[in-house]
């Protein structure tokens, strides 16, 4: 009986996977029971009789310490360990448990069952990993989100349950263990706040609709901040289960860009006052300045011979005061992005001989030879703005004679290239001056910047001319450049591209100079209403009106000029813009509803830009500027007669 017992013991445990070990308390194999012997390390026999030391080699102090501790205490004890060869990727689990306890270790029995768990043991390996490749996503995470002010957050739709990452909490200034809810994240928005987040969760989750919006937060610790909330809904089955989204610190980009438009209004601000002013002394400089121009003009027309030097030193002071002026506009309208190129077909050789004809007596008088070098193979017609080139090279040459004595001043104009319809000009202003150092050659480019030396002391000006033709150029893509010696002379030059004309043969209008006499008596038949409340430029305008035979009325002001208008008629109208009461603005709006086949002449010294916009929203396009030239309130009114047919 007990031998058949023993046998189906051993069968029962053969059967089981895992490998059974019966050990003395010495620690010496009794006994080894495995479903399949291929699976030891060794042959079974070979473990009978043999210590556990003896068998495991280098590992059996993995062994031997708990098989001691189990014949001390009589509790189980379990190992976990690799399989011994360090190639084989196995794990196994081996459990001690005493079987027959006795003083004689001999009669001590010891069963070590031994369990291959690589698959476990892989897959704890494995979740093991993933933790940890988890916990540094986590932290990486953090750090970034840390880094730039960044949190996640997610809804639960269903539930209403709020997940936050760590950075949110830092946002909001909130404990670790804070519960956050909708309710609760929703007060930490301002009043305002709170309908836009509401209605954009709407959104949402009824229209799967994704959001990105700009709101200010109080945190718990009562700070105010800006921050950026983007959110996007998660679907499942078709709906919304989810809204998931980041949120931003974004309170020093929102403070930067407050104090951005803070600072650009200012800047506007300071850029409208500045043109206020502009628009006001250029009003108040040039409204007695026409006073002065006008009378010399008067007198130009009749004068004695003693009196006509001092005509010509009036009109050439009040020109060059009216240069200065114009200079400093320009200089304004430049630097504000307000003067536009205006291009027309242009024969450039001409324009420069009339350059060269306007300053030919001014270089001589100083005992200076004025030449020009122009290029045969310049094409005749080019499309430019004759206007700005000519103000350049008016500004090089003004300047070259300035500091020129009993020199040479040469313009020079080459052609280097023509391309794809474009030619490529090279200009040249050289004189045989006092020259600048050039340490100085930089700053006579800067407005109201002269050369201090003294020199150059004794030579007048603002110091504008150089700057001008600087940004100019730069309008037309192109930089004045400088070579200069002290003693031998200097050199300003550029380039400039200019479009082909399609016409070569265009002729271009030039000015024909004319004798105020051609004008006399012309304009007969042509009636006019002068409402201006400046009693001087009255006088100067209607002595002019009366030259050309036009038969004028004068208003001081809209109400005088109401009740002439309501009188008498009129063919044109010259209306002055700045004057108490009823100004020119209202008037001419009244006129044109009023008197709509009457001509108006706006009549100013308001030469700003934004004067001709107000005006073209009255479809007032004749604008006469003050000082004005009787050559050009001619050709003004030359116009309004033909048109009449007066």
């Amino acid at each position: 009986m007990n031998q058949d017992l023993a046998i189906h013991l051993q069968s029962l445990i053969t059967a089981l996977e895992d490998i059974v070990f019966e050990i003395d308390g010495n620690q010496i194999f009794k006994n080894v029971w495995v479903h399949d012997e291929s699976i030891l390390f060794m042959p079974k026999a070979a473990f009978l009789g043999k210590k556990v030391g003896d068998v495991m080699g280098p590992m059996a102090g993995l062994f031997t310490g708990p098989i001691d501790k189990v014949i001390k205490t009589g509790e189980a004890q379990e190992v976990v360990y690799k399989h011994l060869d360090p190639s084989i990727d196995q794990w196994f689990k081996v459990k001690m448990r005493p079987v027959v306890k006795s003083p004689d270790p001999e009669k001590c029995i010891l069963v070590l069952s031994i369990q291959n768990i690589t698959q476990q043991k892989q897959a704890e390996l494995i979740l093991h990993e993933t933790k940890e490749r988890l916990q540094l996503s986590n932290q990486l995470l953090d750090v970034s989100q840390e880094l730039s002010q960044t949190a996640g957050w997610e809804l639960n739709v269903l539930t209403g349950e709020v997940f936050w990452t760590r950075q949110a909490f830092l946002i909001f200034d909130e404990q670790v263990d804070f519960n956050p809810s909708l309710a609760n994240t929703r007060d930490f928005f301002e009043e305002k706040d709170k309908k836009i987040i509401d209605k954009n969760i709407e959104e949402a989750i009824y229209h799967n609709q994704s959001f990105d919006i700009e709101t200010r937060i109080t945190t718990a610790k009562g700070a105010r901040k800006w921050v950026r909330t983007i959110g996007s809904p998660v679907l499942i089955n078709g709906q919304v289960a989810t809204l998931r989204g980041a949120l931003m610190d974004i309170t020093l980009k929102k403070e930067n860009e407050l104090e951005l438009i803070t600072a650009r209004n200012e800047a506007e601000k300071a850029s409208r006052s500045k043109s206020d002013f502009l628009s006001v002394m250029s009003h108040e400089i040039r409204t007695p300045l026409n006073g002065i121009i006008g009378i010399a003009n008067l007198l130009k027309l009749n004068h004695t011979m003693d009196q006509k030097e001092y005509v010509k030193n009036l009109i050439f002071s009040a020109d060059h005061l009216m240069k200065l002026i114009n200079d400093i506009l320009d200089l304004t309208k430049i630097d504000n992005d307000k003067l536009e190129l205006l291009f027309a077909n242009v024969n450039l050789v001409e324009l420069v001989i009339n350059i060269k004809n306007q300053f030919k007596s001014l270089a001589e008088a100083k005992g200076n030879r004025l030449k020009t070098s122009i290029d045969d193979e310049i094409p005749k017609m080019l499309i430019a703005d004759p206007i700005r080139l000519g103000q350049i090279l008016n500004n090089l040459i003004s300047n070259a004679i300035k500091f020129t004595e009993k020199g040479e001043i040469t313009l020079l104009l080459k052609l280097l290239s023509i391309e794809n319809n474009n030619a490529r000009i090279h200009f040249s202003v050289k004189d045989s001056g006092m020259g600048i150092p050039e340490e100085l050659q930089e700053t006579v480019f800067e407005s109201f910047k002269q050369v201090q030396q003294s020199a150059y002391r004794k030579h007048s000006g603002t110091g504008l001319g150089l700057a001008i033709a600087q940004r100019l150029a730069k309008l037309h893509n192109s930089r004045i450049l400088l070579k200069s010696e002290p003693g031998i002379g200097s050199e300003f030059y550029f380039d400039i591209d200019f479009e082909l004309a399609s016409d070569q043969n265009t002729p271009v209008y030039l000015e024909t100079s004319h004798s105020m006499a051609d004008y006399k008596g012309k304009l007969t038949g042509l009636r006019a209403l002068l409402v201006e409340d400046n009693p001087i430029n009255t006088m100067v305008a209607q002595k002019q009106l009366e030259y050309f035979d036009v038969l004028s009325d004068c208003a001081a002001n809209g109400e005088e000029a109401l009740e002439l208008l309501a009188n008498n008629r009129y063919d044109v109208a010259l209306l002055d813009l700045h004057m108490p009461g009823i100004d020119g603005y209202a008037l001419a709006e009244i006129v044109r509803k009023t008197y709509p086949d009457m001509h108006l002449i706006i009549f100013t010294a308001d030469i700003m830009m934004d004067v001709k916009v107000k005006l073209a929203r009255l479809n007032i396009y004749d604008i006469l500027n003050k000082p004005f030239l009787p050559e050009k309130m001619f050709e003004v009114l030359f116009k309004v007669a033909q048109a009449r047919r007066i």
